[in-house]
């Protein structure tokens, strides 16, 4: 035990279970310190990505490990707007000349180029810009 008052016991504790943590592990999460245990349930805090996030529910569930969220913040970091797919189709349509006047390449060509299907470059570009536009407006607002 490293400190106690009424409402908090702080202990210092190793274990050789690490059940629990190894779907953090696996997904390439950190959790902040400090871990709370409370009632039965470890409360951990994460920063992480949609993607990270995502993961890290999806090994939990794999693992049979109940989990609740019981908050979710949205970051603004421009660096987490888009996923990583987004991030190379808008990166590859610049340098492409995507969206240079008069257009440098087609969605055809972006695709072609990424080794997918039209439709799915076009769908995917258009989910991309669309956060992009939003969060400028968002911001600009």
């Amino acid at each position: 035990m490293l400190h106690a008052d009424e409402r908090t016991v702080l202990i210092r504790f190793t274990t050789s279970v690490t059940r629990a943590y190894d779907p953090l592990f696996r997904s390439k999460n950190v959790s902040l310190y400090p871990t709370v245990l409370r009632d039965g349930w470890f409360s951990v805090t994460l920063v992480a990505s949609h993607e990270r996030l995502s993961k890290y529910t999806d090994e939990l569930a794999a693992a049979d490990i109940p989990y609740r969220v019981l908050s979710l913040t949205q970051s603004y970091d421009s660096g987490e707007l888009l996923t990583e797919r987004q991030r190379q189709i808008v990166t590859e349509a610049v340098r492409c000349g995507y969206y240079d006047t008069p257009r440098g390449c087609t969605v055809t060509e972006l695709a072609e180029s990424l080794d997918v299907h039209k439709s799915a470059a076009s769908r995917l570009l258009h989910r991309a810009e669309s956060r992009i536009v939003k969060e400028f407006v968002a911001e600009t607002s």
